[in-house]
């Protein structure tokens, strides 16, 4: 049986969930935790869990919802309720209308038997995020993220390029980043981040890389990282 990969978000204004950490650790899982929203944000990053465990009680504090929308963008988020118990699994689990869905659970967990459930059908069926939706019009329009050519800042909006079109998000480049949560997307300036698979070329002495047709700059203060991502034999 596989084991997902965990964040827990455990900040020491929320008493729900305490001992989930320990308690799952002990079941086997790997689990990292987070306090802050910026902790959050890195660890996420960083880690590259496959499930976030989230308190429902920060839904009410505002420092917190603009990550829980970057979270949910990119990983599984499984709420827990207020009055969690995450006492030891009894025999009696309590049984679970699966999601199949990557946006996780919704309707807050109250059992530490409904959350080793969940997670194991992750743990077994994988998260699935190779896309995502941005609505346009009155329609939510599927990205695979595969077909990114790459991303460029245009004013309070960033232009995600695709063979065909482009489409404008109300997002930062730092923010897009998380949400792809993907080691192929790396930011080459202040205003770009190209898709390694589809760089046709990189000329060095002009500090450009070639997507889809385009010239793309490539600042100093970047070219390091680039070049990290890039195998050169």
């Amino acid at each position: 049986m596989s084991k997902a990969k965990v964040l827990f978000i455990a900040p020491s204004s929320s008493k729900s969930g305490r001992g989930v950490s320990q308690e799952l650790t002990d079941l086997g899982y790997e689990v990292s935790s987070a306090s802050t929203p910026e902790e959050t944000v890195l660890a996420a990053m960083e880690e590259d869990p496959q499930v976030i465990i989230w308190p429902d009680a920060l839904n009410n504090e505002g420092a917190w919802s603009r990550v829980k929308n970057v979270l949910e963008s990119r990983n599984p988020l499984i709420s827990i309720a207020n009055d969690f118990n995450s006492a030891a699994i009894s025999e009696d689990t309590l049984k679970l209308e699966l999601r199949e869905t990557p946006g996780g659970v919704k309707v807050p967990l109250a059992t530490m038997n409904a959350l080793v459930e969940q997670l194991e059908h992750i743990g077994n069926h994988g998260s699935g995020n190779h896309q995502f939706y941005t609505k346009v019009g009155n329609k939510l329009r599927r990205i695979e993220l595969d077909e990114i050519r790459y991303i460029q800042v245009e004013g309070k909006y960033s232009a995600i390029q695709l063979a065909s079109r482009q489409y404008h998000v109300k997002a930062s480049l730092k923010d897009l980043l998380v949400i792809l949560a993907s080691d192929e997307f790396v930011r080459v300036s202040r205003n770009f981040v190209v898709n390694l698979k589809h760089i046709d070329h990189i000329d060095v002495y002009q500090s450009t890389v070639h997507v889809a047709g385009e010239d793309v700059p490539v600042s100093r203060t970047y070219k390091e990282n680039l070049m990290k991502n890039v195998r050169l034999i």
